[in-house]
C-alpha cells in the first residue's frame, strides 16, 4: 500500500469519527504526479475504506485499471485541481453547516482563528445531486480554503489532507457556536447601511465614480484621505495605539509604498520599501484583497500575500484598526 493509500483511509476513518461524514457520503483526493490523481471510488465508505476504496486515474478522470470506478464527484475534483493549487481535496457532509447552508448566503467568521484560518465563506448553490457546475465552486476556491455548497456540503483544499481536514473541521465547529449566537452578532465590515461617511455621503462608491490603477500615487493618495476621513479608524487606532510603519509592495513591477501611522492617523506616504512591517504580494492577490475578494489577514495567512517583514504577532494586535482601514479601502475601486 502506497503513503497515499494510506494517507486516504486514515483521513477518512477521522471524517467519519467527527461526524464530518455518515454513511457513503464524501469523497477524497490528492494529486500523484503532474497528471495524475487518486480518489476514493464510488459508494466508497470514507469510514471504513480498503485499498480496493481507492482509485488512480488519469488527467481526463478515467480509471488507470478497468472495471474501477472512480467517485462521481471526480469533474469537481479536476476542475479545482485545475483551477487552484490545491495538493489534495476534502468534499465532506458537515451537519451542521449543510444546516446552516439552507438559511444563509455565507458563514461570516466571529473569533480571530475563523477570521485568520478561514476567512468569510460563501454559500454557493447547486441544484443537482452531483456537482455539475463546479466554476462557481472553483473560483470561490481560488481565495478561500473552503467553501459551502447549499444542501449539500464542503469543499475544501490544502497542501495535504491535514490541511483540508483541519479546515472542514474548524468551519463545522464555529458553524455549530454561531448557531447560539445568531442574531446577536455584528460585523465592523463595509457596507451600504455603515459605510464610512465623506461630509455625511456614503463612501461605497466615490463622489466622482473615478477608478484608479493599481498601486499609482492617485490610489494611494486616496487611500490614505479615505483613512484619515474616517472616525472609527482613527478610534480603533487611538484605542490600540497604531503607531507604526508599513510597507505594500507590488511585485511585478517591484512597486512600493510606506504608510506611517501615529496613534491611529495616517501621517505620511512615501514611495520606499523602509517600513517596519512589510506585506508583497503579486497583482492577482492585491486586486482581490482591494476588490473585497479576500479578507488581507486571510491573504497572508494563506500565503498570497507574504509578511517579508515583522511578525504577523505583532501586527495582530492592531488588527481592528487595519481590517477597518482595509474595508474602507474596498470602497475604492481599481481598474
Amino acid at each position: 500500500m502506497t503513503k497515499a493509500e494510506r494517507e486516504i483511509i486514515r483521513w477518512g476513518k477521522l471524517l467519519f469519527e467527527r461526524r464530518l461524514i455518515s454513511g457513503w457520503g464524501g469523497n477524497l483526493s490528492c494529486r500523484e504526479g503532474k497528471n495524475h490523481f487518486l480518489i476514493t471510488g464510488q459508494h466508497a465508505p470514507l469510514g471504513f475504506l480498503t485499498a480496493k476504496d481507492l482509485v488512480r486515474i488519469d488527467g481526463q478522470g478515467r480509471a488507470v485499471r478497468k472495471n474501477q470506478r472512480p467517485s462521481s464527484e471526480t469533474p469537481l475534483h479536476l476542475a479545482v485541481y485545475k483551477g487552484t493549487d490545491a495538493q489534495a481535496i476534502v468534499h465532506a457532509h458537515p451537519p451542521m453547516v449543510v444546516a446552516f447552508s439552507l438559511t444563509h448566503a455565507s458563514f461570516v467568521p466571529v473569533s480571530f482563528e475563523e477570521k485568520y484560518t478561514i476567512g468569510e465563506v460563501p454559500v454557493i448553490a447547486q441544484d443537482t445531486p452531483t456537482v455539475t457546475k463546479p466554476e462557481q465552486i472553483v473560483e470561490a476556491l481560488k481565495y478561500r480554503p473552503v467553501v459551502i455548497i447549499k444542501g449539500h456540503g464542503t469543499v475544501a483544499i490544502g497542501k495535504d489532507f491535514q490541511d483540508a481536514f483541519l479546515l472542514t473541521d474548524l468551519l463545522e465547529e464555529a458553524v455549530h457556536c454561531q448557531f447560539f449566537t445568531q442574531g446577536s452578532s455584528s460585523r465592523d465590515k463595509v457596507t451600504v447601511e455603515n459605510a464610512p461617511k465623506h461630509n455625511g455621503r456614503s463612501s461605497e462608491v466615490p463622489q466622482d465614480g473615478k477608478s484608479y490603477v493599481l498601486f499609482s500615487q492617485e490610489h494611494m493618495r486616496a487611500l490614505v484621505e479615505s483613512a484619515n476621513d474616517d472616525s472609527i479608524f482613527r478610534e480603533h487606532g487611538n484605542e490600540t495605539m497604531l503607531s507604526t510603519s508599513l510597507t505594500l509592495c507590488l511585485e511585478e513591477t517591484d512597486t512600493s509604498w510606506t504608510v506611517k501611522f501615529i496613534t491611529g492617523e495616517i501621517t505620511s506616504l512615501d514611495r520606499k520599501a523602509d517600513g517596519e512591517f512589510m506585506i508583497s504580494g503579486k497583482e492577482e492577490w492585491w486586486k482581490a484583497v482591494f476588490s473585497n475578494r479576500i479578507d488581507p489577514f486571510l491573504a497572508t495567512q494563506q500565503g498570497k500575500l507574504r509578511l517579508k517583514r515583522g511578525e504577523l504577532a505583532q501586527l495582530s494586535r492592531w488588527y481592528k484598526p487595519f481590517q477597518r482601514a482595509f474595508s474602507i479601502w474596498q470602497t475604492i475601486p481599481v481598474k
